[in-house]
């Protein structure tokens, strides 16, 4: 895993925060930056597709994948697994490309306590009250709302792990966006 040490990113932030948005802009300004396919054990919406927004494996071969030793990081998000398969880092890279992961924070800390010169970028909301808008605008339910607040409340203070923490301020995409890009450019090897 020595190759990817220094052309690692890992972006995390709070559901709602506009990651997606955010690093869609960044990959246009730069288009080396691919972003990684995680596995996952949860169902598949209908508007997804296997091999392009995750990887739908069944919790047996999920578990097989852990026993080979073939993730680079795994965790349990809401009853389900999620992690980053090593090959998909290793074909990016092969490919001549910049490996981007979006994972929670759990994942990317375990992901820079083994991998320490890995870039770890936090994007923040500009408020809880913003954010709690966004989950709104999402139709999240109310039980579901409390839990994604509570966690965005204890990813917020893992931030202070991050390399960078970057605050996506609404109506200001276009700056975040550049602030992300910059940050990509600067550290990449």
């Amino acid at each position: 895993m020595s190759r990817t040490q220094n052309n690692l990113f890992i972006i995390s932030g709070p559901s709602a925060v506009g990651k997606n948005t955010v690093i869609d802009g960044v990959k246009k300004l730069i288009p080396e930056l691919k972003e990684t396919i995680s596995c996952t054990t949860r169902q598949k919406r209908p508007d997804e597709k296997n091999k392009v927004h995750y990887h739908f494996l069944s919790k047996k071969e999920f578990e097989q994948k852990i026993k080979n030793n073939e993730f680079l990081e795994y965790f349990e998000v809401y009853g389900k697994y999620y992690g980053t398969l090593k090959s998909e880092i290793d074909h990016i890279i092969k490919n001549n490309h910049i490996p981007l992961i979006v994972i929670d924070v759990q994942g990317a800390l375990y992901v820079k306590k083994n991998n320490p010169n890995a870039v770890l970028i936090f994007i923040k909301p500009d408020s809880l009250e913003t954010l709690e808008k966004r989950l709104h605008a999402r139709n999240t339910n109310s039980a579901e709302l409390k839990i994604r607040l509570k966690n965005a409340k204890n990813e917020l203070a893992q931030a202070r792990f991050y390399d960078y923490k970057i605050i996506n301020i609404q109506g200001k995409l276009n700056k975040t966006i550049q602030e992300v890009a910059d940050i990509i450019q600067k550290n990449r090897s």
